[in-house]
């Protein structure tokens, strides 16, 4: 079979060239051999699924597995990237730390997120947990909408987001502020949602920092394509489901603000990218 490279996706594109800068960069890097092996496995098993789904003759069972592949590409990319962890820059979480600590205090946030009602903090708590499958849901709304043939565009907003925080974690290496002894929430959600929070993430992150915030640049991608797919009622309810996650980030402190604003602007400009090129 001759391979046409002009049937790639752009997203396919976006897939082959970062999972090689991840390859190559592990070559570089001071890493573990079995981490190195690794990076180098998955990396070129996500380019070949990539290119050989892009050359196949698309049955109806073919085309559902090349729509919805990558959120695995997603998923495995961000951890990758946190196989690249040596050490935290203690220098920029005080840094990072102080920023907030200003901010606070200069806009009192932190007084007057006490003060929210246990409900209104949960519901941001909440919120949070929805990061998780926010983007295979966002598609699959995407999808019922009658959008199937822009699928490239929907992938291409959601990767350029993540791909771009999840690509700074080998050069910008923190612990995010839940993790620290000095920092706290500005507000206390029910127990057991923040347990909950808790537990998914030490059994599915990577348990460090991305700078930009991940959560915030493909929440944010996501809900913007939602909206540009033209259901207004659809795409506002996930605006503000966005919008949550965003605040949850910083004053649950999942992340520092600067992340967050970062992964912010990530993931406006990933969408501007995706639906403004194609």
């Amino acid at each position: 079979m001759a391979f046409d490279l002009r049937q790639l996706w752009v997203t396919e594109w976006i897939v082959c060239g970062f999972f090689l800068y991840l390859i190559v960069l592990s070559r570089l890097r001071p890493l573990a051999p079995a981490r190195r092996r690794r990076v180098l496995i998955v990396g070129l098993v996500c380019i070949a699924l990539a290119v050989v789904l892009s050359q196949l003759r698309m049955s109806p069972s073919l085309r559902i597995v090349r729509d919805w592949v990558p959120a695995v590409y997603l998923l495995q990319g961000y951890w990758l990237c946190g196989l690249f962890f040596q050490r935290p820059s203690l220098r920029l979480e005080r840094r990072l730390l102080a920023f907030d600590a200003w901010l606070f205090r200069r806009t009192g946030l932190r007084r007057v997120a006490a003060r929210a009602p246990r409900l209104v903090a949960s519901w941001f708590e909440a919120t949070y947990l929805l990061a998780y499958p926010f983007v295979p849901a966002g598609f699959g709304v995407f999808l019922a909408l009658g959008h199937r043939g822009r699928a490239d565009a929907f992938w291409m907003a959601a990767l350029i987001a993540g791909f771009t925080c999840y690509g700074m974690l080998p050069w910008i290496q923190t612990r995010p502020p839940r993790a620290l002894a000095s920092d706290r929430p500005l507000w206390m959600p029910h127990p057991s949602l923040r347990q909950l929070n808790t537990t998914v993430l030490q059994r599915m992150s990577v348990q460090v920092n991305t700078c930009p915030s991940g959560h915030a640049a493909t929440s944010v991608a996501v809900a913007l394509t939602i909206v540009t797919a033209g259901a207004p009622a659809t795409g506002a309810g996930f605006l503000l489901v966005a919008a949550s996650i965003v605040v949850a980030t910083v004053l649950a402190r999942y992340h520092y603000t600067i992340d967050t604003l970062l992964g912010l602007a990530a993931g406006i400009a990933a969408w501007g990218i995706a639906f403004l090129s194609l």
